[in-house]
């Protein structure tokens, strides 16, 4: 047995296989500050190993002293243990840890548990098949208290995943294991805080990763990084997790929808019943307080406690009369459902565009657009965008007209037609006698000029017309009176 002393007064007791792992936790402090109003949020992970979480056991209870427990001894598992537990046997993995909270501990009993009855064999499950990039397994706040007494977030599927400029917690009296495996080699956050301790130090966190506990409670092929700089656009950053898009959706599955016309925000993995604002901003716009600008006049209202509202900054594709795509743009899109068909949330967007145009000038927003699961073409974005994709050709054709008048653009010369006359004769001929041999050029009847001095050459009686076609004597030949057929 030997122990390991850390910087946060914590002791962890290792032994040899088949035997406890232990760490005494005196005390844990967390403490974080907030310099100014910025856009990161802190992602919590929800899941936990904890002894005491009924979840984590295959029974659904914790065990009691009547209980055998069992981990499995192929698996790798951190896990922590709050109070006081009786067993009956227990059963530890080859490689693994149970980390002790102050005043923790396990002792046997002989005989049954009167409290507990007979007693079975229970086991903890596995933690392996839990994602970093799963979004239901992520939280989100705008501050620490917010986090503390459950005041959480809705986001898009992409921005339930940690971003790359927000605040990692895991919670402080607890365990975890998760698989950070992904598309890229690195998983860059601003922070991240483990059993109390934050690590915003890139090498400090290495150190923590390579260590026992962080190979037991980190897995998979991409290492989490800190010390990514928070965002510092009042306007807002863009999360940086749609490279892992499909990653992220893989994990998700869509529910069916009652509304006549689902909409699919950016960055979303199911089409959704409710409403959509984009939001146009110049660079007096900020975000965070147009967040709890929207908390305070709305959400706080009772007849929208049960909408989720969502508000990001991010990159919306444009495209040339809604087809050719032409780049991006930067604007705010808020999503808003109400868990039904989306009606209440299409009231709220109506509301939330009437400040914006009594107050939008004085919020540094410029225009918004709103699209809306009612009935097609209730969408005030599909009318916009339908106008504005027919004045955009009717200015197209009009500049060509100009151009054109101007001499600027010239038209190109359209193909010449075949002559209709020309036509008609060879139709003539073809109807003489299809099958007809058409005969070859005669280079002395095709150059008059050369027997000019041939006398009856070119008389009348000398060329006549049958069924068979025109022929006339060739008087080079006269002697054997050779018909030549054209």
């Amino acid at each position: 047995m030997f122990v390991t002393r850390l910087e946060s007064k914590v002791s962890i007791f290792r032994s040899l296989p088949q035997t406890f792992k232990m760490l005494k936790m005196a005390q844990v402090l967390l403490i974080c500050c907030l310099v100014g109003a910025t856009n990161a949020l802190y992602k919590q992970w929800i899941p936990d190993t904890n002894y005491e979480n009924k979840t984590n056991w295959d029974k659904g209870e914790v065990p009691c002293g009547s209980d055998t427990v069992q981990f499995s001894s192929q698996r790798k598992v951190s896990v922590f243990v709050e109070t006081t537990h009786a067993v009956q046997e227990m059963t530890l993995p080859m490689d693994g840890e149970i980390i002790l909270n102050s005043g923790a501990g396990f002792y046997v009993i002989s005989g049954q548990d009167p409290d507990c009855g007979a007693g079975v064999m229970t086991k903890f499950k596995d933690a392996d098949s839990l994602q970093w990039f799963n979004p239901a397994l992520w939280q989100a706040a705008a501050t620490l208290n917010d986090l503390q007494d459950g005041h959480f977030l809705f986001s898009v599927h992409e921005e339930s995943v940690p971003c790359q400029q927000d605040d990692v917690m895991f919670k402080p009296l607890s365990s975890f294991r998760v698989d950070t495996s992904s598309s890229q080699t690195t998983i860059p956050v601003k922070s991240v805080s483990v059993l109390g301790n934050v690590f915003d130090s890139k090498s400090e966190f290495s150190e923590y990763l390579g260590s026992q506990s962080g190979l037991l409670q980190f897995h998979g092929s991409s290492s989490v990084t800190v010390g990514n700089p928070s965002c510092g656009d009042a306007t807002g950053c863009d999360c940086g997790n749609s490279v892992n898009h499909e990653r992220i959706c893989s994990t998700v599955t869509c529910g069916t929808l009652s509304c006549k016309k689902p909409l699919l925000p950016i960055g979303h993995c199911c089409e959704v019943c409710g409403a959509i604002i984009f939001i146009h901003f110049s660079d007096s716009f900020n975000l965070e307080n147009y967040r709890g600008r929207i908390r305070h006049l709305f959400l706080s209202l009772p007849k929208y406690q049960s909408i989720q509202l969502g508000m990001s900054k991010i990159l919306k594709p444009q495209r040339l009369m809604g087809i050719i795509p032409f780049g991006s743009s930067p604007e705010i899109q808020v999503v808003i459902l109400d868990g039904e068909t989306g009606k209440l949330s299409e009231v709220l967007a109506q509301d939330m565009t009437k400040d914006i145009k009594s107050h939008g000038s004085n919020l540094g927003i410029t225009g918004a657009e709103i699209q809306t699961a009612s009935e097609p073409g209730s969408s005030a974005g599909t009318v916009v965008g339908a106008v504005f994709g027919v004045l955009l050709v009717v200015t197209l054709i009009v500049i060509v007209v100009v151009l054109i008048r101007k001499g600027i653009v010239q038209m190109p010369p359209m193909p010449s037609m075949p002559s209709l006359s020309r036509f008609r004769r060879n139709t003539d001929v073809d109807d003489l006698n299809a099958a007809a041999d058409r005969g070859f050029d005669n280079p002395i009847f095709d150059k008059p000029d050369m027997l000019n001095n041939i006398s009856g050459l070119y008389s009348t009686d000398s060329i006549s017309m049958t069924q068979a076609g025109v022929h006339f004597i060739n008087p080079a030949y006269d002697e054997n009176e050779i018909d030549f057929t054209v």
